[in-house]
């Protein structure tokens, strides 16, 4: 494949890819790099002319978004350890000690959930997807994944800001159930 009919495929496939990796993200940055990557694999490895090229760049488009977000969530999670570790973040001491609150906040949460929920959730955490831990725990993918979202939920429940009280919102509760 030549410059020229490369970047005719580019400029056609393009606008189809970026829809799929802003699918996948939902953020424009992180969509242009996964499909700079993967233009900058195609003209590397020069499919031939003879290939599905609309089809395999739309799947390593897909590939390329699942191995971005591996990747981020993989350093999330080492940040997360090191603050745990107390060692230095970039952010300074600030930050350091907000990223250990929330890690001890997130572990507190964690705890209050049934042994079952907190297996899968570590799993989750140590970067296994819904059909690596069915086979790990030998329990049945929809059941997996059946829980991992009821664990989540109970997660997002505990660890949610509660509204401010406020003075007079029980009495307005009760006089608004006796008008009901």
């Amino acid at each position: 494949m030549n410059v020229t009919e490369f970047e005719h495929i580019a400029l056609e496939l393009r606008p189809q890819m970026l829809r799929v990796a802003l699918d996948f993200f939902h953020n424009e940055e992180d969509a242009e790099d996964a499909v700079q990557e993967v233009l900058l694999r195609m003209w590397q490895r020069e499919w031939r002319a003879n290939d599905d090229i609309k089809a395999m760049a739309i799947r390593a488009t897909k590939n390329q978004c699942v191995s971005m977000a591996r990747k981020q969530r993989l350093r999330q999670h080492l940040s997360l350890e090191d603050a745990a570790r107390g060692e230095p973040s970039p952010g300074g001491a600030d930050e350091a000690l907000l990223t250990r609150e929330r890690l001890m906040m997130i572990e507190l949460a964690i705890s209050t959930l049934t042994r079952s929920e907190q297996r899968i959730i570590r799993l989750t955490q140590r970067g296994l997807e819904a059909d690596e831990i069915a086979v790990v725990t030998d329990i049945k993918l929809n059941s997996v994944r059946s829980m991992l979202s009821m664990a989540r939920k109970k997660l997002v429940k505990r660890l949610s800001p509660r509204p401010p009280f406020r003075e007079g919102a029980a009495c307005q509760v009760k006089a608004n159930k006796k008008n009901s």
